[in-house]
């Protein structure tokens, strides 16, 4: 009996580690999609933004690309920067209440020329 028990334990906390590393794998896989996606979104909506002059319309860009997301879009003297923040659940499915916040930003020069502002 001995011999069955150990065998049951074994292969119990096999499950238990192949668990924990499908579930660490695919918060790595979500985070990093996040952060690309917010990156991303970040760095069209200040071009948007430096091209056209609008910063609405920087807003507009970034929730398009990132639809889950708080966009903050602010117009300094000489650049646009964007800040893309996405929720992300870490722990368990959507929505779960273990989740962390991925942040992509970027900037982007505002020439005279450049922008219809």
């Amino acid at each position: 009996m001995s011999r069955g028990s150990a065998l049951i334990e074994t292969v119990m906390v096999g499950f238990a580690v192949v668990l924990l590393a499908v579930q660490s794998i695919t918060a790595v896989g979500r985070v990093s999609a996040a952060g690309a996606t917010a990156a991303e979104a970040a760095r069209y909506a200040a071009q948007r933004a430096a091209r056209t002059g609008s910063l609405d319309a920087a807003r507009l860009e970034a929730l398009t690309l990132a639809p889950d997301s708080t966009v903050e879009v602010r117009r300094g003297l000489d650049a646009v920067v964007v800040s893309v923040s996405i929720e992300v659940a870490v722990i368990g499915p959507e929505g779960s209440p273990i989740s962390m916040t991925v942040t992509g930003r970027a900037a982007a020069t505002v020439g005279r020329h450049r922008s219809g502002a």
